[in-house]
């Protein structure tokens, strides 16, 4: 993001326009597509009438991408946290075209994904086993037979067909319909809409803290927010205000069809993953279009450099030879659409590396709501949650893969340019989510040459290259953890983690700003503590780890996840102006690296590489000191927290990595020192019942509901965010609890999400949040929301006896050493040693459905 500098001229531009006639508005809105026609017309349910939508053509003009739009209404996602916003779409769409006048023509036979191999079956399995269904749903997910997949649509080619995945209720509806319904709704509350309109100037004025918005007849409209909706003019109308938004423009090639036979009437939405491609009834036609594979991908980088041209979709020719691989399988799959009048048709489309939109804070009150590649499935959830957001003043719920900041200092032109490529080829591909392309990028740490030689495993979080575990000789994985866990916790392991966010807070109201914002105690001189940002509802924002080390305590650092890291802060920074604390809040993720020591020979390890004191009286649990480890300045963090076992985290320039790791291995390795990853650490925070964020804590629950309710503090008397509601939480009865368990099977090991459910009933009474296998226990180990009520006994459908799941508590303190390696003979996994396989080989994310009895 590119942050406004306010020159003199502009200055005096400010001043003069001052002078001029004004409107005054809360919002201002720039785009009149789905995403802006959405947001407005949920800021007038929540009565905001003074809202003003600016649309550069008319709505729903053939330049823009809604007229282009299948209509598509899906409400079946990989991401749960993605469900209740497709569901809401439903909902509401279902009811919109009565209460706007505007017929939207929703057709609602629900969504066929097919599965014509193996892989794709396994998928829709694991899909299932997640979907967090009950009743009154709007839509329904359910895995279908190939007898029933025939029966739903009997023009398919049953011979290719394995089985499908159903959902229920959605479909598809005429999406200018859509967009001219917001509109009116919106319209009819109070909102203005102003076609054929493009600001001159969009101008932030800091003596008055709001946004002024020129327009060609050189009227000024003052308005406290901005919202940019522009869709594929969404870097034109940014740049007006000295902003830049990572996404692409990209060419879609879509066609109507003409069928040879007559299609049976009511037939659902359907979707082919491995081909990526979608068609679904229009009348007595079918409306047909795909995703091209990635090197028939076309994106506009000339619009991007030069603008994006007034005719927008409109002046795309189409190429509908670049579909040719999906046309010919759908023709293969459905014989009816063989020899059919093709019309092909092109538009372009507006998306973001990864997929998800940009919704949310851009900067000081600037919004956006745009790069959206599923715009019909989500535009009315989205544009609750964005309309929620500016209302209330907090996220209304868990939904950081939209974060609208998540690019922000990181990714450059080439990375939005290859990953977006990638990511639009594989639009349905659910199963692939560690793609490589342009990977790595600059967020690699100063070590990461050095793992990678020595085996590492990557995976990818917001850029960040993350080892997962290390293979050695080829070893399967789970044979690999348990090297790694019994290697740490018998003599000691080194782990990188550098890729965590990392946020600076400095200044004389630094402390003052901390004790405001986070919940409880802010640690003292030295020290290290575990802190919770909460909503002013009360709800957990953001867990975070909180150190300083300095003698004037002005200070501090905050550990955070990368992907939650724009997030803070913005929290924090919006909390600091509106206290007017003098402040700087900034990341330093970029250059402050970190590598940890963990397991009962760290201490030893690291007194062999400093003359600090480093005993327990001298450096004792939750602080932290300043320390020279061979040429590498360091503090030192000690922390079991989130393993169980002693640890020292050491925090230092990332220039200083590699030098550093070396010592360490150096020293380490007469004490057995081996490398460990993030799946080994994820089994030790299990076993120590340790919760994380976006697993066990989001957005969607509260210290007291999830067990950390001793981290309020509501003694002391110190006003906070959220303290209102965290009093009226502390003496709530909750009808969930979180609850660590362990599983005597064998077989399986969850992955986290999988429903609970009541053996045979529909009735959902908790989900797992994450889960692995505990080495140390011998099964799988998860944390599950479970209804205060149940009792735990888990039953697989596929098989005739029950799995007992028994609630775990956690050690309160670092085990102590112990040689457990004859349980585990030439490391062979122990799934399938049990087995007695000859060729150990396992499932690590297995497909069912826990059922309690």
């Amino acid at each position: 993001m590119i942050r406004i500098r306010q020159s003199p001229a502009l200055r005096s531009a400010i001043a003069q326009t001052r002078a001029s006639s004004t409107q005054h508005a809360f919002a201002v809105i720039v785009g009149g597509g789905m995403a802006g026609s959405s947001c407005a017309y949920h800021l007038t349910q929540r009565n905001i009438k003074d809202v003003v939508l600016l649309e550069k053509e008319h709505v729903a003009s053939p330049a823009a991408t809604s007229y282009h739009s299948p209509g598509l209404v899906s409400a079946a996602h990989p991401a749960h946290r993605y469900k209740p916003i497709l569901a809401y779409s439903c909902e509401l769409y279902a009811k919109l075209d009565k209460e706007s006048g505007e017929p939207i023509n929703f057709s609602r036979p629900g969504t066929l994904r097919l599965a014509t191999n193996q892989t794709r079956l396994a998928e829709f399995r694991k899909y299932t086993a997640r979907d967090y269904y009950k009743e009154g749903d709007v839509c329904k997910t359910t895995l279908l037979t190939p007898e029933q997949v025939a029966e739903m649509v009997p023009h398919l080619d049953k011979k290719e067909i394995l089985g499908g995945l159903y959902t229920s209720n959605d479909g598809y509806v005429n999406s200018k319909g859509l967009n001219k319904a917001f509109v009116n709704g919106a319209k009819s509350r109070g909102a203005s809409v102003v076609n054929q309109t493009i600001p001159d100037f969009i101008r932030y004025d800091k003596g008055t803290g709001e946004w002024l918005v020129g327009l060609g007849d050189g009227s000024l409209i003052k308005t406290r927010n901005i919202i940019n909706a522009g869709g594929i003019w969404a870097n034109d109308i940014a740049r007006l205000s000295g902003h830049s938004i990572p996404m692409i423009v990209v060419e879609h090639q879509y066609a109507v069809v003409k069928p040879t036979e007559q299609l049976k009437a009511g037939l659902p939405a359907i979707i082919d993953h491995d081909s990526t491609f979608y068609v679904r009834q229009s009348g007595d036609e079918l409306l047909f279009g795909g995703f091209e594979m990635i090197d028939r991908v076309k994106i506009r980088e000339d619009w991007f450099k030069n603008g994006v041209p007034k005719d927008g979709s409109a002046s795309i020719t189409p190429d509908f030879e670049r579909l040719s691989r999906a046309y010919e399988r759908a023709k293969e799959l459905l014989p009816a659409m063989r020899d059919a009048k093709v019309d092909a048709r092109a538009a372009v489309f507006s998306m973001t590396p990864d997929g998800y939109p940009l919704v949310g804070p851009f900067d000081k009150n600037y919004w956006v709501s745009t790069g959206f590649l599923d715009g019909v499935s989500s535009a009315g959830g989205l544009g609750k949650y964005l309309a929620d957001w500016i209302v209330d003043g907090e996220p209304p719920a868990e939904l950081f893969d939209t974060d609208a900041s998540r690019y922000d200092g990181w990714a450059d032109r080439k990375f939005i340019v290859d990953k977006g490529v990638e990511t639009y080829s594989m639009f349905y591909n659910w199963s692939y989510t560690d793609r490589l392309a342009a990977r790595p990028t600059d967020r690699i740490s100063g070590v990461y040459g050095l793992l990678k030689k020595q085996g590492a495993q990557f995976g990818y979080r917001n850029g960040w290259e993350v080892a997962q575990y290390f293979n050695i000789d080829e070893e399967n994985v789970l044979s690999t953890l348990e090297r790694e866990y019994l290697m740490v916790t018998n003599k000691c392991g080194v782990i990188d983690m550098s890729w965590k966010g990392k946020i600076e807070v400095k200044g004389p109201d630094a402390q003052e700003l901390l004790e405001y914002a986070v919940c409880g105690e802010v640690p003292a001189l030295g020290k290290i503590g575990s802190g919770l940002m909460l909503t002013r509802a009360g709800r957990v924002l953001a867990p975070l780890k909180i150190f300083h080390h300095d003698s004037v305590r002005s200070q501090f650092i905050l550990l955070t996840e990368p992907e939650r890291e724009s997030r803070d802060l913005y929290w924090l920074k919006r909390a600091a102006a509106e206290k007017q604390f003098k402040v700087q809040v900034h990341s330093v993720s970029e250059y402050l690296a970190s590598l940890a020591l963990v397991g009962p020979k760290s201490r030893e390890l690291l007194q062999l590489l400093t003359k600090s004191e480093v005993s327990d009286e001298g450096f004792p649990q939750r602080s932290t000191k300043l320390m020279r480890l061979g040429a590498a300045a360091v503090v030192c963090a000690r922390s079991s927290t989130s393993t169980g076992q002693l640890s020292y985290e050491l925090f230092h320039n990332r220039a200083d990595s590699k030098k550093l790791y070396e010592a360490i291995m150096a020293a380490g390795r007469p004490l057995g020192i081996v490398n460990f990853g993030q799946a080994t650490m994820n089994g030790m925070r299990l076993e120590h019942g340790f919760k994380i964020w976006g697993r066990e804590l989001t957005l969607d629950t509260n210290p007291f509901e999830c067990g950390l309710g001793a981290l309020v503090d509501l003694k002391s008397g110190k006003d906070f965010i959220g303290k209102a509601s965290s009093i009226e939480h502390a003496t709530q009865t909750f009808n969930r609890r979180l609850a660590l368990i362990t599983m005597d099977t064998d077989s399986v090991v969850p992955a986290g999400n999988e429903v609970l459910r009541r053996e045979g009933e529909e009735e959902r009474i908790g989900q797992v949040t994450s889960a692995g296998y505990s080495a140390r226990l011998q099964k799988p180990i998860a944390f599950a929301w479970l209804d205060s009520s149940v009792k735990v006994r888990i039953r697989m459908p596929s098989t005739s006896t029950s799995v007992v799941a028994s609630e775990y508590a956690p050690p309160s303190s670092p085990r102590p050493s112990s040689s457990r390696s004859t349980n585990f003979p030439h490391w062979v996994c122990h799934f399938c040693r049990l087995r007695k396989v000859a060729q150990p080989h396992h499932t690590l994310i297995p497909s069912f459905v826990f059922n309690l009895v």
